[in-house]
Formats: structure tokens, sequence, C-alpha cells
């Protein structure tokens, strides 16, 4: 079936209605009957969104992060670690990709695994004495960075390093237990985070403007860049850029357009993990929701499903000649394509709160609560029950990946969707070969898919994954070649860490009815990946 070529005009009669119910501006007054209530146990809209203040809030942080960042430089350090997931690492890593360490910064290495394959092989190439490690949680209970920051600590200490509460940074709300221990010492210093943001929504908290600093990025310039687009969002008026967004999101999704798939320029591509957790996280629950497409191959017109709301970030400076082709194709075959244009790289503090509004919008329109996540502590205490009961499972009953694959995109239906996540090392080599898996399942079935690395996803795109629509279709898969980590002070291993949270998140999705088939991986995954492709 053709795209529906009046698609694009829904988003302009949406953009109408949203002006005319006030809608920008009852967002800044936190008026909470924008949404249904929240979900049991969350925090009220009026408590939660304090993320519309922060471009104005930065500026006095400002000093003192980068202050404390020059001091960490004038005491020797060369390295920063952040430990942490979903909001207090997505951030980091955007940055550490998308703008590389800058003269005179730091190295930064991003965390947000527990896999002994990745784990191990960082810590042997890291001066410790010359690392700082940001233990970051906004609920300061997290168990991968605590894991990750008792591993570290015996590290320094078979390293001979003295003193290594000096080479510890807590970065947690007030009142947290890694707050409480850092003011007992532990840790050289303290960094607030804010308890009226919730961490999809912190990106420019200490979470993500600590890491920027120690990188060597300009802060003033990440500041001015989102102060522009706050003030440009306040309005109820047609160019109001984050209102505009969330008409395209919402409108689209509640046509049947709700896998938003991005096209970046060369680059910036890492920004897609952000918005995918941004937008799953927050709209995915309640059996709705928009479902991000990020990091996918490109594909001809023909390729993609009516179900398809394209949107193109863009850089002017980059080398756009195969990303401006692949949107005019696009657009010019009956799909939407909304343009959002970067005029440089600091460009990209404008767009962090640009989505952040769009979203809460969009929430608006398709009718869910943005700020909660009802469904991320699931898998967590199933995760808990597995390593608890010490019996991790092996995942031997598990079909080859060849079959799970055949199993899984069977008979496929109009707006479903392939879920990938893999719990095994990151490397650039399986990111491409499961990029290759990806075409494979779209060329073959029409459907959009999605991929994240384990445990990665479940802090971020995990949350759609068990709330959202019904249309998932989930392929987990483990390698089980990775080694093992012993976890000072605790009775597992990051060895057995990482499969129960597999096998927990795999149990909560079949207890939910969702669709799904596993593999299980050696330790030549990527080798096996490409053979179930050749066959």
């Amino acid at each position: 079936m053709p795209p529906d070529s009046s698609s694009p005009e829904i988003a302009d009669t949406a953009l109408r209605q949203l002006i005319a119910n006030h809608v920008a501006s009852r967002t800044w007054q936190k008026d909470a009957s924008l949404w249904p209530s929240e979900s049991p146990g969350a925090e009220p809209a009026a408590e939660i969104m304090g993320w519309l203040e922060l471009p104005e809030l930065l500026g006095a942080e400002i000093p003192g992060l980068t202050d404390f960042a020059a001091g960490l430089k004038a005491r020797g350090v060369t390295d920063l670690v952040v430990m942490g997931m979903g909001g207090s690492s997505m951030t980091p890593e955007v940055l550490r990709v998308v703008f590389g360490r800058q003269p005179g910064g730091a190295r930064l290495h991003v965390l947000d695994t527990v896999n002994p394959g990745t784990i191990g092989p960082v810590t042997a190439a890291l001066p410790l004495a010359k690392t700082v490690f940001a233990v970051c949680s906004k609920s300061g209970t997290t168990v991968e960075p605590l894991s990750l920051e008792k591993h570290f600590r015996s590290a320094l200490a078979e390293a001979g390093v003295q003193e290594p509460s000096l080479n510890f940074v807590a970065i947690t709300d007030s009142g947290t237990p890694l707050e409480k221990r850092a003011g007992a010492g532990e840790h050289v210093r303290w960094l607030e985070t804010p308890a009226d943001v919730g961490g999809r929504f912190s990106a420019l908290t200490a979470f993500g403007m600590f890491p920027a600093t120690a990188l060597g990025l300009d802060l003033r310039r990440i500041q001015a860049s989102s102060a522009a687009m706050a003030q440009m969002c306040r309005e109820d008026v047609a160019d109001n850029p984050g209102l505009r967004l969330g008409a395209v999101l919402g409108a689209q999704a509640n046509a049947g357009r709700d896998k938003v798939t991005l096209i970046t320029s060369p680059g910036i591509e890492r920004f897609g993990l952000w918005v995918e957790q941004l937008l799953a996280e927050s709209t995915g629950k309640h059996g709705k929701g928009l479902i991000p497409i990020a990091g996918e191959p490109h594909y001809a017109p023909a390729a993609y499903g009516n179900d398809r709301n394209f949107v193109y970030l863009r850089l002017s400076p980059a080398d756009n000649a195969a990303s401006d082709a692949h949107a005019a194709a696009i657009e010019a075959s009956g799909h939407p394509v909304t343009t959002l244009t970067l005029d440089d790289l600091y460009g990209l503090g404008g767009e962090f709160f640009r989505w952040e509004f769009a979203t809460s919008v969009a929430g608006h329109m398709i009718g869910i609560f943005p700020f909660d996540q009802p469904d991320v502590n699931a898998a967590k205490d199933a995760a808990r029950a597995i390593l608890d009961s010490g019996d991790v499972p092996s995942g031997n009953s598990a079909a080859d990946l060849k079959t799970a694959v055949q199993l899984l995109i069977a008979d496929p239906a109009p707006g479903d969707y392939v879920a990938i996540g893999a719990f095994m090392p990151e490397s650039a080599e399986a990111e491409a070969a499961f990029g290759r898996l990806r075409s494979h399942i779209t060329q073959q079935t029409g459907m959009a898919t999605t991929f994240g690395f384990g445990p990665r996803y479940l802090h971020s795109i995990g949350q759609l994954y068990k709330g959202g629509p019904a249309s998932i279709r989930f392929l987990g898969i483990v390698s089980h070649g990775s080694g093992d980590i012993k976890v000072p002070g605790e009775t597992y291993t990051l060895g057995a860490l990482t499969p129960a949270q597999a096998y927990g998140d795999f149990e909560v999705m079949r207890d939910k009815g969702r669709r799904i088939q596993t593999a299980v991986l050696g330790k030549n995954s990527v080798a096996e990946i490409e053979d179930a492709l050749r066959h």
C-alpha cells in the first residue's frame, strides 16, 4: 500500500490545535491536566519538570564544573570513566563520539555495561592512577555502576594507589546512599543532580555537563544554544520549534506512523541513542508509544512501510550528499520527512531541549504521562531474583540464531517491528554485523528494526519493549564467551550479572505476552551472526 500523500498536512492541523489549546504555555506552567495521571508511585508533573529551567540554571553551574575539571587536570588526571546507565550515561556517550577529545581535555570512557568482555580490556588499558571514575546514579542504588565502582576500587588497590577516594566522583541526587557515602569521604567530590529532573531529561545537568567539560567542551556554547531553544519554545505560535516537532511526532503516531525514523548527517549518528531513550522511555507505556528507529541502514524508499515518520537531523557543515539524497528520495515517495538543521555541533545543546519539549507535547497528543517509567523496574527485579537464586540460566534450550530469526519474522503484520537486544561485548564489528542482520530483516519483511546492546537498552528503549505497543517482535541474544570478573563484597560476578539481566528481561517480556525468540552465541559471536546470514 503506498504512503498516504496527505500525511504531512496532519501535523499542520495538529499544530494549529496545540496553539489554540495553549499547550506550549501550559507546559511551562507545568499544567498536569495536559496529560493523564502518573503511574502509581511516580512523581506528579509539577515535581518532575525541572528540566524546563535547566538551560537558565546551567549558567550558574558552569564555573564550578569547569573549575573542578581544571583541578583534576592540574592533578595529572588524563582519563575520565563515566559509569552509569540510561539517562546518566547517554549524554556523555553522545558527546564522546560526536565531539571527540578536545585539546587539553581528558580521554572520556563511558561504561554502561557490566559485560566482562568489555570491562576487562578497559581496566587493563587505563592508567589507573591518572583516572577519575564518575559513579553516576540518580537514585544512588543502580546495580551496574555500583558493581563497577567496587571492581575499580579493587583494581586501584592492586595498582598501589594510596588514596583511592581521590579517584572517585559521585554524581547523584541529594539524600541518596551514594551521596551519603561521598559525604563520608569515599569520593573526592559529590556533584548534585536536581531531584525534579528525570534521568532521560538530565542532559544539561552534571550527568552530561561534567563529562562535557572534562572532555574539553565549551559549556558556555552548550548553554547558549539550549537557552536560545528554550526561549523559542515558550510561546503558543507556529514557529515554536519544540511545539512543531511535537505536533509532527504526535499527529503522525496517531495516524499510524509511530516508527520515528532518524536520518542524521555523518558524524552525529550517535545522537540517535539519546533520542531513542528519550522517546521510548517517555512514551512507551500502557500499550502506546513512539517507536524510535535509530542507527538503521539506508534502504530504498519502497522498503519502508506506512508506519514510518522520518526526522532528518542535518548538520550544515557536514558532507550531506548521501543523507540529503536519501531524505529527498523518501520524501518524494510520499513519506513525511521533517528536517531539523544544526549550524554547528554545539547546536546539540538546543536539540537536547527541543526534543525534550517535543516529547512532552507528543505525550499529550497520544494520551500518556511522559515523565514516568512504570515497567523499568520489572526487569531489574527479575534479574535480582535470578542472582539471589544462584541459578543463572545457560540458555542451552534456545534456538540457533538462524532458526530464531526465521521463527520471529514469519508472517509479518502491518505495523510490526523487530527489536534486537544483544548481551555481549560492544564493538564496531558486532554493531556492523547487527546492521546487516537488521537490513536482512527489513529487506525480507518490510518491518522496521531496533537494536541495542544489553544491559544498556534495559535503561532506555526497554521500557517501550515491555510497556509499549504489542507490535514488537523481540530477538534476545546472549553471548556466554566473555570470561568473568569478581565483584568485591558481592556474591555475584559480572559474568553472572550479565546473563541474569538478560534472562530476567526475557522472562518479563514473556510474562507480558511479547513475541520473543532467543539465541545463544559463543566466543566468535560476530562470525556466528555472519554465518546465520549466509544460509
